[in-house]
């Protein structure tokens, strides 16, 4: 009770609302001439068209009101807590993140379900690999930027896409991959095209990926390890793949995303 200035009106809302939501902060002083200032600023950077912020889980939304002749001022706080378990969990996108570029597999959904869960894993922008192009979608950028992915899952992105993603960090590990489904209609899910393709690996030792990709018309295969692509050359000598078995010397999991170069058709 703030007497004679009671600064802010407040209406309290029973729903829940997901994490990544784009929202609409309202907040009406109760005193006219009363100003008031909302953070973070408002998300694209349009304050004519209201306040909008992205709920992200431990986002402090601060709300400061001053009286006409500025003698007085109260400042609220609304913190948003930890991730619901509707929200995107740390598996939306299977993988390390690392600074820099990584190389992913997306758990299925929207576009706008992919932002968000970019967004909890510190991604400032996704690459799809098409027709050996990649095509960016870039967060926080105008419409027309990311246009050509949108367009391209328009009717939404299906599990176990491989992305390439950058990051600025902090870095986020790997969550446990998730036990195996299915068996999978081919070792290596995904268009493999003359050129480069990002494709997934059903899992298996190196030699049992080389088998894979000979029946493919796959010629080398390349693993993206902390912004680093580890090749593996088929046919090649052992020397010049020594890296890339080591690194995957116990086998490797199921719904790894790869890299590959297709002989064509």
């Amino acid at each position: 009770d703030f007497g004679e200035f009671s600064p802010l009106r407040h209406d309290y809302a029973s729903e829940t609302i997901p994490h990544g939501n784009i929202v609409t902060v309202t907040a009406t002083p109760a005193q006219d001439g009363a100003s008031v200032q909302i953070e973070p600023p408002d998300h694209d950077g349009d304050p004519e068209n209201g306040h909008h912020l992205r709920l992200l889980p431990g986002l402090e939304i601060t709300v400061t009101v001053t009286s006409p002749d500025g003698s007085r001022m109260r400042v609220y706080r609304v913190a948003l807590g930890e991730e619901e378990e509707t929200g995107p969990g740390p598996d939306c996108l299977r993988g390390a993140v690392g600074v820099g570029f990584s190389l992913v597999v997306y758990e299925g959904g929207s576009v706008e379900e992919l932002e968000a869960c970019a967004e909890a894993r510190h991604v400032t922008a996704l690459y799809a690999l098409s027709g050996g192009e990649y095509v960016p979608y870039i967060l926080g950028a105008p419409d027309f930027a990311s246009a050509r992915f949108g367009a391209l899952f328009a009717d939404g992105i299906a599990a176990l896409l491989p992305l390439v993603v950058r990051s600025e960090g902090p870095a986020t590990p790997a969550a446990a991959a998730p036990p195996a489904a299915e068996p999978w209609p081919s070792c290596l899910q995904g268009e493999i095209a003359e050129g480069f393709s990002l494709v997934v690996y059903e899992g298996g030792s190196v030699a049992d990926l080389e088998a894979c990709a000979r029946d493919l018309g796959v010629t080398a295969v390349y693993a993206l390890v902390e912004g680093e692509y580890v090749p593996y050359i088929i046919g090649a000598p052992e020397f010049a793949t020594a890296r890339f078995r080591s690194l995957f010397a116990d086998g490797v999991s199921a719904a790894t995303p790869l890299t590959v170069r297709g002989a064509g058709p």
